[in-house]
């Protein structure tokens, strides 16, 4: 879920607690490695166990500028639930929560109050090699429900589409990458809907600070396809922190690298996961 912003800190903070004091007795008995898609921009190549779910919240802070003389949007809880339907497939479930919207300029303020459209989608592992160095390949598939609040949503369904890659570069180090196609509508003051698209593309480098500390490094994203608004590119960084091998914190923040993208932007979150 990247068309969303992310959670809010104290919902997140009660329920990690909770889910570390269940979770933390079981650290040396776990299974599979907790990959989670928060809290970069990149989609993980790593589907979700066979019958496991995994819940991961979030929050985000973003100011722009440029688009007026200033705009904040704060989103959460963003919410993305993920099932493993089989060893090569999962269900997904993507919501960006509540959205407020607060625009300044010298003719006054305007704020905009709602929830977003949620999403359905899937992930497909279409192929995982170990030869020397790891090497994953999945392919997303999402579809916005346009069922949110009518100005912060869209009036249309909306399907995005992305290819993920990831390779193991050493003990240590990870790179991951996605290259996408997503589409948005708007309706004009004519009353006519119109459909876009873009061209998404993102990096990410992951980096294994100690046991349970990771970081990661990252550019990203997006160019005009139909959409004539000019391209964006941002870079961000941020850390995970594992209390258990089901429960992850993160912390992530970055900003923009040209006048289309927003100046700066921040966040936390948790994720979960349930097994089987």
């Amino acid at each position: 879920m990247k068309r969303g912003l992310a959670a809010r800190l104290p919902i997140q903070l009660r329920f990690a607690v909770l889910a570390g004091l269940a979770a933390g007795s079981a650290w040396a008995q776990e299974g599979p490695e907790l990959v989670t898609d928060r809290p970069d921009q990149t989609e993980s190549a790593v589907v979700v166990p066979r019958g496991a779910f995994q819940l991961e919240l979030g929050w985000t802070y973003l100011r722009d500028d440029e688009l007026a003389e200033r705009l904040d949007i704060s989103e959460g809880p963003g919410t993305l639930v993920r099932w493993g339907l089989g060893s090569r497939v999962e269900l997904r479930l993507a919501w960006p929560g509540w959205i407020e919207l607060e625009s300044r300029a010298s003719s006054g303020r305007t704020t905009l109050r709602g929830v977003g459209d949620p999403e359905l989608g899937t992930k497909i592992s279409i192929a995982s090699v170990e030869r020397g160095a790891a090497f994953d390949l999945a392919l997303l598939a999402h579809l916005s429900l346009p069922v949110g609040d009518e100005l912060l949503g869209s009036p249309r369904a909306d399907p995005a589409l992305r290819l993920n890659g990831a390779h193991d570069l050493g003990e240590r180090l990870g790179l991951g990458w996605n290259l996408g196609y997503e589409v948005g509508s708007f309706e004009d003051p004519r009353h006519e809907v119109h459909t876009l698209g873009r061209f998404v593309y993102t990096a990410a480098l992951g980096i294994d600070l100690a046991p349970r500390w990771g970081a990661f490094v990252e550019l990203f994203g997006d160019l005009p396809a139909s959409d004539p608004v000019p391209a964006t590119h941002s870079v961000d960084g941020g850390l995970t922190f594992l209390f258990s091998p089901r429960l992850q914190a993160d912390l992530f923040g970055g900003v923009g690298l040209n006048d289309a993208a927003p100046d700066w932007f921040v966040g936390v979150g948790v994720s979960l996961r349930v097994p089987r």
